[in-house]
C-alpha cells in the first residue's frame, strides 16, 4: 500500500471519493488496481478500466511531489486503507480517499461537532462555552471548522479546558482562513489536530467549505448547532449528519434573533432541542464519559441565586432581589441549567433541582 497510489488515483479525472471507497472495499487495495486495471472490467466496466489504464503518467510524479510538500511542512497523510484512518469517517458514502493531518488521532476519544454562525449573540457565545466545557470535561472531543464566530469559540473553549479539538479546514492544511484565526490555528496544531482533504496550498472558497462540512459531520457521533441564520453553512453540516444517520442537536433561539432562525427551523424539521447538557448524554447513551458526575461547587453569584431560589421564584423577582440585570441573569441561569442545578419553566419560574 502506498499513499502515493491513493493520491495518484484521486488526481485522475473522473474518479472521486465514492468510487475510491468502492474500489477499496471490493479489492482491499488501490495499489492492486493500479497494477492490475484489467481486474475491474467485470465489476466496474470498460470505461473505468480505460480511465485507470490510460491515466496521465505525470500524475505519479505530481502525487510524489504532493507527499514531499506535506513532509517538508511537517504534515502527515493518511489514506482510507491506513489503520489510523478513523473508522467513523470510513462509514460515510464518500470519505476522503486521503487526509492531511498535523498530528495523530487520539485513542479512545469520541467526538461531537459544535458549529454555528460567524456572527453570533452573547447568548450564543455563552451557550457554546458551556456545552463545550461539559463535553471536554467528560473526555469527549470537539470538532469544528475553524471559522470565525461559534467555531472559534468552540475550539478555544476546548483547549482552555484541556480538551481535544479537531479543526477541519476548508482549504489546504497549510492555509489559514480567515487569517485572523492564525493564533488559534497555531494552538490547535500544537495541542489538537488540524485536518484537510485539500492539496497543499489549495485556497479555500465558497465551493470548498460545503465539501469539508461533510467531514465535520462524518467524524462526529452527533452535531450540535448553536446559532445559525437561515443560510448558514452550519445547516449544511447538519444536513450531512442527518444523511449519515447521526444525531443533530439544535439550541433553541429567541424568535427575534436573526442568527437563530436556522436553529429553530432545524427543530421544526426534527432536530433534538438542546435545552440541557444532559439532553446529549440521554440521547446518546453509548457516549463514553470519563466523568459521569462532576462535583459541583457554586460560585459567589450562583450561591446567592440558589439561596434566593430556595422556593420557586420568577426571574423578574429574582433579578430585583439579586440586583442582577435580567439579561445578565439569563446567561448565568442558562449556565446553571446546563449543569443540571436549576430548571426554568415556560413561565420563567426558576426552581432548584
Amino acid at each position: 500500500m502506498s499513499i502515493i497510489d491513493y493520491i495518484e488515483i484521486s488526481f485522475t479525472k473522473g474518479i472521486g471519493n465514492k468510487l475510491v471507497k468502492k474500489l477499496f472495499e471490493n479489492y482491499g487495495s488501490i495499489s492492486y488496481i493500479l497494477e492490475n486495471p484489467e481486474k475491474i472490467k467485470d465489476d466496474f466496466g470498460e470505461k473505468l478500466y480505460y480511465l485507470i489504464k490510460d491515466r496521465d503518467k505525470n500524475l505519479r510524479k505530481k502525487a510524489e511531489e504532493e507527499v514531499k510538500k506535506a513532509e517538508d511542512l511537517g504534515f502527515k497523510i493518511l489514506c482510507i486503507e491506513d489503520d489510523e484512518y478513523p473508522d467513523i469517517l470510513k462509514e460515510i458514502p464518500d470519505p476522503p480517499a486521503y487526509i492531511y493531518l498535523s498530528g495523530d488521532f487520539p485513542e479512545n476519544i469520541q467526538f461531537i461537532s459544535v458549529v454555528g454562525s460567524r456572527k453570533h449573540t452573547v447568548y450564543g457565545k455563552s451557550v457554546t462555552k458551556n456545552i463545550v466545557r461539559s463535553l471536554v470535561e467528560n473526555g469527549i472531543g470537539v470538532v469544528s471548522g475553524l471559522a470565525s464566530g461559534i467555531d472559534r469559540i468552540a475550539h478555544e473553549t476546548a483547549l482552555e479546558n484541556n480538551g481535544f479539538t479537531i479543526a477541519v479546514l476548508g482549504g489546504g492544511i497549510d492555509r489559514i482562513f480567515p487569517y485572523e484565526n492564525k493564533d488559534i490555528y497555531k494552538k490547535i496544531r500544537d495541542k489538537g489536530l488540524l485536518l484537510s482533504e485539500f492539496p497543499i496550498g489549495h485556497k479555500p472558497s465558497k465551493f470548498t467549505f460545503p465539501i469539508r462540512n461533510r467531514i465535520i459531520a462524518g467524524l462526529s457521533l452527533a452535531t450540535v448547532v448553536i446559532e445559525a441564520s437561515e443560510k448558514s453553512g452550519s445547516l449544511i453540516t447538519a444536513s450531512y449528519a442527518n444523511e449519515y444517520g447521526r444525531i443533530v442537536f439544535s439550541v433553541p433561539s429567541n424568535i427575534t434573533n436573526p442568527y437563530g432562525k436556522g436553529t429553530n427551523n432545524l427543530i421544526k424539521e426534527g432536530a433534538v432541542p438542546l435545552t440541557d447538557i444532559q439532553d446529549i448524554y440521554e440521547t446518546i447513551p453509548y457516549l463514553k464519559k470519563n466523568k459521569a458526575d462532576l462535583e459541583y461547587k457554586p460560585g459567589k453569584i450562583e450561591s446567592i441565586i440558589l439561596k434566593l431560589s430556595s422556593s420557586p421564584i420568577h426571574i423578574d423577582l429574582l433579578s430585583e432581589k439579586s440586583g442582577i440585570k435580567v439579561d445578565d441573569l439569563l446567561l448565568i441561569l442558562f449556565d446553571m441549567e446546563m449543569k443540571g442545578i436549576i430548571s426554568i419553566d415556560n413561565s420563567m419560574v426558576l426552581r432548584n433541582l
